[in-house]
């Protein structure tokens, strides 16, 4: 080996570490963030570090950690191994999983994500106004980044112990709905297949700004007259009984 690689491979190797044991507080100081997102106090290293707090609009998460997998940086790509909150304690988001970043765009792996309904409501465009309670939860096996949105996507969606509040202010247990994701021309799309208490059946896209909804809604006759009475407010029923839910 050559005394121009070893000198090479040396100043190479110093100026990874470096970056790696570089305070988290510094690099992140230097990224450009939106305005909806607020950090807390950052702690440790590039490497290994956390946040006491994150805030993104209504959500809020608690202790954010990180670790860095250091050998996929002989791959070509950042990984890193994400947690935060707990799933004992529902009243908070939480998130578990693997993200990297590399030649091809961002990733997902074995991640999971579980948000309070009641925190995610203020972020949605909704047909009426309504409350709701219970906890999301996205279930990603694999996510790889592509144009616009997505290249792969491969997970489920449910909404556990759902809850949704009548006009009349009582409650509705929705029991829990089930969902599957997936990439479909390259934007993200969230699908329910009807066999549920309200006989949702929507497909949910993601677009740059803004979360489209468009499907179908047959509550069964195990619901309460108020639900039924409810239909009328998203139009007339097609022949099958179902009506559109558009948003």
């Amino acid at each position: 080996m050559t005394k121009a690689k070893l000198i090479f491979i040396g100043v190479t190797g110093y100026v990874l570490f470096s970056l790696i044991l570089m305070p988290a507080s510094w690099l992140i100081k230097m990224l450009p963030m939106p305005a909806e997102l607020k950090l807390g106090r950052i702690s440790g290293t590039v490497w290994q570090g956390e946040v006491s707090a994150v805030h993104y609009d209504s959500l809020a998460f608690d202790r954010l950690s990180w670790s860095l997998n250091g050998w996929a940086l002989f791959s070509g790509k950042v990984q890193l191994a994400l947690q935060s909150g707990s799933l004992q304690n529902p009243a908070l988001p939480y998130i578990k999983g693997d993200v990297s970043y590399g030649f091809t765009g961002a990733a997902l792996r074995d991640t999971m994500l579980t948000l309070p309904v009641s925190q995610l409501l203020p972020m949605l465009s909704l047909p009426m106004p309504v409350d709701a309670s219970g906890t999301l939860v996205l279930d990603v096996s694999a996510y790889q980044q592509g144009q616009p949105r997505c290249r792969a996507l491969n997970g489920s969606a449910s909404w556990q112990e759902a809850r949704l509040q009548t006009p009349t202010g009582s409650w509705l247990d929705l029991q829990n709905l089930f969902g599957t994701l997936s990439c479909d021309n390259g934007t993200a799309v969230l699908s329910t297949d009807g066999e549920n208490v309200l006989g949702l059946e929507i497909k949910a896209v993601a677009n740059a700004e803004q979360l489209l909804v468009n499907g179908t809604l047959k509550p069964s006759a195990s619901m309460p007259q108020e639900v039924h009475q409810a239909m009328q407010f998203l139009g007339k029923p097609d022949a099958q009984g179902r009506y559109p839910i558009r948003f």
